[in-house]
């Protein structure tokens, strides 16, 4: 009599504690990439000012950025198949594994050519680790926690900013900027010990191999485009056979899609106008949130800030973005994604103004740092169509601004800086002005609404009319009865109507 109540608490026990597991390991994975990408634009601006950077150009430098980028953009559905086809769990592990060797290489490797060889590895690594992580969140959990599980996913990787920025400074300061990349190694093994607890994970079922080559194809396509950027200036018109190069690469991976089972590219969704428009959100936000990270400490740094007093400095504005994301991913669906885009975007320019304004930092500049906090938070709910699409702009994003940097189109002491900030600037206004587009498009015009009748009204306006049109032809003579405009239905003529019989004619 005590035995059943005894298993079913113990199996009880056993799925919270899976729920739990799978939050905290979800949540963990977006922490520890979103860690990663700060540490790297920490990292820039160390080496930028310091011996440390041997006096590399900036456009060099960001590619610790991009490198990782790059293959999670090209990757993240690719292993998205691979984790439904071998199990969510293993992928996972494996995408641990293959991050944290990588972190370990950039910690150790000497030739900057490796270090960006270990980068990318890590970029493959969280391109595994992001939808299998995802999938077992859908898959594993019941549909009653699975929003609250996926609020937390994806919130995490603003507590990885701040975590980073808040600790950051201290690492790079005392240790060095490889230091910066040592939690990620940590967290990553702790993670990888975390998946025993896992379940494995549901299978969708051999359908085939995802199309590897489509996704290498991909991001030598995307790693090209970055690279025509970041050496436009440099390179001249050689940057041609760049785009040239480029442009087969990505058309390779387009013939690839259009003829594999399981595509890196998934073309039915470019045929769905919503998509294309988040996508496009996507990418723009990409590009500003991680131009402005980027910017911010590099623009500190420049002023001869210590490092410790740069992550100080740094974080409020991550402060606003776990709140105001958190927040926003309440409201959103009273205002609608593309209202948040549109706040969040006039916010993010209006601080970039308002830094421009000043000569350095000061309490305003503070104020826009929040500011600019705000802003992100309020872009991140509305923009979650595509990770991919984030990856992207957030390379094209880094590549533009080092351009800038290095090669100012405006004048003064704080030229790249201040030019690379005017570029934040349009491309707030860029996204502002795709929002209110799609607002424009999805609300009609006031004109328009007072002389639309609902559906309803017009039926039953109609109805009234037949019935009208039918009596007044009872009540004419037979000679001179004309069929009516518009046919009525069967059910309303002079025979069935509602009113037939109870009125006749009168001669």
């Amino acid at each position: 009599m005590r035995s059943s109540p005894a298993r079913g608490t113990s199996t009880a026990g056993v799925d919270r504690r899976y729920a739990v597991m799978l939050r905290l390991v979800g949540a963990g994975v977006m922490l520890t990439v979103m860690a990663d990408t700060t540490a790297t634009t920490l990292a820039v601006g160390v080496l930028r000012y310091t011996p440390a950077g041997t006096g590399m150009p900036l456009g060099d430098l960001v590619w610790l950025t991009s490198a990782a980028f790059i293959p999670i953009a090209a990757l993240l559905a690719t292993a998205g198949r691979w984790a439904d086809l071998f199990g969510r769990r293993r992928v996972l592990a494996v995408g641990l594994v293959v991050f944290v060797l990588g972190g370990i290489a950039t910690v150790t490797v000497e030739s900057w050519s490796y270090v960006l060889a270990a980068r990318a590895v890590q970029g493959a690594g969280a391109a595994a680790m992001i939808p299998a992580s995802l999938g077992l969140l859908l898959g594993e959990l019941p549909e009653s926690q699975r929003r609250g599980a996926i609020a937390l996913w994806s919130s995490a990787s603003g507590l990885g900013c701040l975590l980073m920025q808040a600790g950051g400074g201290w690492l790079a300061a005392t240790v060095g900027w490889r230091a910066l990349f040592v939690p990620d190694v940590v967290i990553g093994v702790a993670l990888l010990i975390a998946c025993v607890g896992l379940p494995p994970g549901k299978r969708a079922g051999a359908r085939g191999l995802p199309d590897v080559l489509g996704a290498w194809l991909l991001a030598a396509g995307i790693a090209v485009v970055v690279l025509a950027i970041s050496k436009a200036m440099a390179w001249g018109m050689d940057v041609v056979w760049l785009a040239l190069a480029a442009l087969l690469l990505i058309g390779g991976a387009l013939a690839q899609a259009r003829h594999h089972r399981l595509p890196a590219i998934d073309l039915a969704l470019w045929r769905r106008p919503k998509f294309v428009w988040g996508w496009l959100a996507t990418w723009g936000f990409g590009a500003l949130s991680y131009g402005l990270l980027t910017v911010q400490p590099l623009y500190l740094l420049h002023l001869g800030y210590p490092m410790l007093e740069v992550a100080m400095w740094l974080t409020p504005t991550s402060v606003a973005v776990v709140v105001t994301s958190f927040l926003a991913g309440r409201i959103v669906k009273r205002i609608g994604a593309y209202g948040l885009i549109y706040a969040g975007s006039l916010l993010c320019g209006g601080a970039c103004v308002l830094v421009l304004m000043q000569a350095g930092p000061t309490v305003w500049g503070l104020v826009a740092s929040v500011v600019v906090g705000i802003g992100v938070g309020a872009l991140a709910p509305g923009t979650s169509v595509a990770t991919m699409a984030r990856m992207v702009g957030g390379a094209v994003g880094v590549a533009v601004v080092s351009v800038v940097m290095d090669h100012p189109f405006m004048t003064g002491p704080f030229a790249g800086l201040a030019g690379a900030i005017a570029i934040c600037v349009a491309i707030s206004v860029l996204i502002g002005a795709l929002a209110l587009t799609k607002i424009t498009r999805l609300r009609p015009d006031p004109g328009d609404v007072m002389i639309k009748v609902p559906r309803r009204m017009l039926l039953e306006l109609r109805m009234t009319l037949a019935t009208v049109a039918a009596e007044a032809d009872a009540l004419l003579p037979v000679e001179t009865r004309t069929p009516p405009m518009d046919p009525v239905p069967r059910q309303r003529t002079a025979d069935t109507g509602p009113l037939a019989g109870t009125r006749g004619p009168t001669h």
